[in-house]
């Protein structure tokens, strides 16, 4: 009787991890700490040499020199002037020194009004949203959010170029900060339980950008307000 009830135990186990989605694979170049620690700056991915259909990704640009935003295979590239504005191209001749990216044709989508108030909040909506909708939490996975923000801070990060030292100090010091108040646009990002430092920081579970709609800002999510109605998307 007790063999029964383990085996019969193991096979609910089983079908519980089966009926799981399974979502498209998520691909990383390199790491963030290697290049936050200075220990690898190069640039290790030519973003010309990837597929551009159905791509997203986020990843800083090589050098430090800017923000490499991928939405649904158009490129944002943000940089910051020496007057401290943003500029923005769409040139694919460039290079990152660590990525995270994927092909995703399709996602699914639902309207929902949320209410939050930091980064942490956002991981949180993503993980209670994809637990609802039976994704597996141990396995990485993209994620969108379109429509209108109440604030947005985000960062380029904008190392000056005859600057060759590098580690968390002048990581720190090399960021250009961004605010944005009631803005529309969309968050990309990447959530993983098992990437801290790879391409998630060291105590967090996402990596996420942000692009306006009118594509004049775009970079790496600090903070975010939102209070209404948003689309929230997650991979077939």
């Amino acid at each position: 009787m007790k063999h029964q009830f383990i085996s019969m135990a193991l096979i609910s186990i089983l079908v519980s991890c089966l009926s799981l989605k399974t979502t498209p694979k998520i691909q990383s170049v390199s790491t963030m700490k290697q290049v936050m620690t200075g220990v690898d700056l190069s640039s290790n991915l030519l973003w010309d040499t990837i597929t551009r259909d159905h791509l997203f990704a986020v990843a800083p640009l090589h050098h430090l020199e800017g923000e490499v935003t991928i939405i649904n295979g158009k490129m944002y590239v943000s940089h910051v002037d020496s007057e401290d504005q943003v500029f923005i191209t769409d040139t694919w001749n460039v290079r990152s020194p660590f990525a995270v990216f994927s092909h995703i044709p399709f996602w699914n989508s639902t309207i929902e009004t949320v209410k939050i108030n930091s980064e942490l909040e956002l991981q949180k909506l993503i993980e209670q949203k994809a637990k609802k909708m039976r994704y597996n939490l141990e396995r990485p996975f993209a994620f969108r959010i379109k429509g209108h923000f109440d604030s947005i801070a985000y960062h380029i990060i904008s190392k000056p170029k005859d600057e060759i030292e590098h580690n968390h100090e002048l990581h720190k010091k090399a960021k250009k900060h961004f605010f944005l108040a009631k803005t529309d646009g969309e968050l990309i990002g990447f959530y993983s339980r098992h990437h801290e430092g790879v391409f998630t920081h060291k105590g967090s579970y996402i990596h996420t950008h942000f692009v306006n709609d009118s594509g004049t800002h775009a970079g790496h999510l600090e903070h975010v307000t939102i209070v209404g109605k948003v689309e929230i998307m997650l991979p077939k």
